[in-house]
């Protein structure tokens, strides 16, 4: 008898304790949701406050991780935002979307190698990111690859065909290969 009410007393206390984690991620998740409506109306600073609350209730939640990384870019601090996009990758390596974020991080800090390490990362988790097909674009169109620019960008528009930025990246470097064919003419 004593025994019983010692695994019911232990199941209990588990029980409280998992009422409590489910308690505290739903509180984290409320702030996420807050920190994102935040960040959409351009108030970085209170929605990484309301990111970093969450992480302090759930520190391993990569998605408050990947957020606060997102807002941090938003104020250009960079390398604290590369920081949380290594945590949000670290906690859960398999969306693409971390990598492929903290790729154009190190790109704006001018690492392009390792931004186009990072982007390929990101496209070998999911091909068909069209965010990820843009980076490699913009970061091939950096190193002056102006046929992987091309070819990136146009998987981006096949991907998603109202990808504006990508359409007139292809445009203004197609033109700019024509530009250069046409001096290049055999006379």
């Amino acid at each position: 008898m004593n025994r019983k009410l010692n695994i019911f007393g232990i199941t209990t206390l588990a029980l409280l304790l998992l009422a409590g984690v489910v308690s505290a991620s739903q509180e984290s998740q409320a702030l996420v949701t807050k920190g994102i409506s935040l960040a959409n109306s351009k108030q970085y600073d209170d929605a990484i406050s309301n990111f970093n609350r969450a992480i302090g209730l759930d520190p391993q939640d990569a998605e408050a991780w990947y957020f606060k990384g997102l807002a941090l870019t938003q104020e250009f601090r960079i390398k604290e935002a590369n920081a949380a996009f290594d945590h949000a990758i670290l906690l859960n390596p398999n969306y693409s979307n971390y990598y492929i974020s903290k790729g154009l991080g190190l790109y704006m800090q001018g690492n392009n190698k390792d931004a186009e390490n990072y982007v390929d990362k990101g496209l070998l988790l999911d091909p068909n990111n069209s965010v990820g097909w843009d980076a490699k674009g913009i970061i091939a169109e950096a190193k002056g690859d102006k046929a992987v620019a091309i070819f990136a960008y146009n998987k981006a528009i096949k991907l998603n065909p109202e990808d504006t930025t990508a359409l007139k990246a292809v445009h203004r470097l197609e033109g700019s290969v024509a530009k250069i064919l046409s001096n290049d003419t055999i006379e």
